[in-house]
């Protein structure tokens, strides 16, 4: 009997040691991976992780004035990745029925110059980018006044529901419609009813220039840490619904592990982030999310899954088929369709290893 105990006993370390030797495994690859990364000149540093894994930290926080090294609490500029929190805050007050994803989104803006004739588009085709407004931005101007005068008078360049057009003032509309329904300010709505009920300790939407843990963007200029990469949000001064909210990897884990548990907020804000509502020309999106077969989504994760990057180095994803959910934040310094396809491939290798 002893023999074997002895045995097993044995056995059972030489398995563990073998779990623990494919565990530093998977940790170099990934590390490899992001070596490789910066080495091309996609990214200065990143931290990653995916809900369930370890965090990742490599490269560099900032080079301007001087270098210093990424850590996994670094705090990063979203860019559109923060348009998951205006999505989010639409689908709680929709899930509260305060807000109908289908009526004219007018009826919640009547200051818009659309309010006047017989407006068509809805809420939801601002959240899925498909009612005719273009890219165009006449709004970015300093002056607080002529901002709002110059978005409200933006007018579609097509029907509704002719064709998918990434806009930003598509959330900028949706960040004013949150604000009219709570009469709190977007970063006060935001905190009040999505991070802190998360638990999102270190997510804000105000610049966050001197904070010591703040990481540099390159894509628009060499900016201090901390400020707006977002042209729009650097003039407006106060959060724009567009994104260009600040986080950490650990704070947006959160965000993306309840949208697996599901275990926060009511049935209906996840029914409708998850659940697809345009699809047309290889584009298929969600509420706030893209769910298309192209550059977001991971080899080897569901048609199910939703996610968003974002234009300073950023992806998030979101499997609730497999469960996967996580977080790619880095300072990109190069291309951004190839950085999206590194993040992608980031992703992938990190879920891989909680199949095993």
């Amino acid at each position: 009997m002893t023999g074997r105990r002895t045995f097993l006993g044995e056995c059972a370390a030489f398995a563990a040691a073998g779990c623990v030797s494919a565990r530093r495994s998977r940790r170099d690859a990934v590390y490899g991976e992001l070596r490789r990364q910066i080495a091309e000149g996609l990214m200065a540093g990143c931290v990653c992780g995916t809900v369930g894994g370890p965090l990742y930290a490599a490269g560099e926080r900032t080079r301007h004035p001087v270098s210093t090294p990424m850590e996994e609490d670094c705090i990063f500029d979203l860019a559109s990745v923060g348009k998951t929190f205006t999505a989010g805050l639409c689908a709680l007050l929709a899930a509260d029925g305060r807000l109908d994803p289908d009526a004219p989104f007018t009826h919640y803006l009547p200051e818009h110059v659309l309010a006047k004739g017989n407006c068509t588009i809805t809420v939801r085709d601002l959240a899925t980018h498909t009612g005719g407004f273009d890219n165009s931005k006449p709004y970015i101007v300093a002056d607080r006044k002529t901002f709002d005068r110059e978005l409200y008078a933006k007018r579609p360049v097509r029907r509704r529901g002719e064709r998918f057009e990434y806009a930003c003032s598509n959330y900028i509309y949706l960040g004013r419609i949150v604000e009219h329904i709570t009469g709190l300010d977007l970063e006060t709505a935001a905190r009040r009813l999505l991070w802190e009920p998360l638990g999102m300790r270190d997510t804000c939407w105000h610049e966050i220039v001197g904070n010591p843990r703040a990481v540099e963007t390159f894509v628009n200029g060499c900016l201090p840490a901390g400020t707006h990469g977002d042209e729009s949000a650097r003039v407006y001064p106060w959060a724009l619904g567009n994104g260009s909210a600040f986080s950490t990897a650990r704070d947006m884990l959160k965000f993306a592990d309840d949208m697996i548990a599901r275990r926060t907020f009511p049935k209906a804000y996840y029914d409708l982030l998850f659940t697809p509502c345009w699809e047309k020309g290889g584009k298929r999106r969600s509420f706030g999310w893209d769910m298309s077969a192209g550059v977001h989504r991971p080899a080897g994760w569901s048609a199910a899954t939703i996610a968003h990057g974002g234009f300073t180095g950023n992806t998030i994803a979101v499997d609730p088929v497999n469960g996967f959910a996580g977080v790619v934040l880095t300072n990109r310094t190069g291309d951004r369709l190839k950085a999206y396809e590194g993040h992608c491939r980031l992703l992938a290798m990190m879920s891989e290893s909680l199949r095993q």
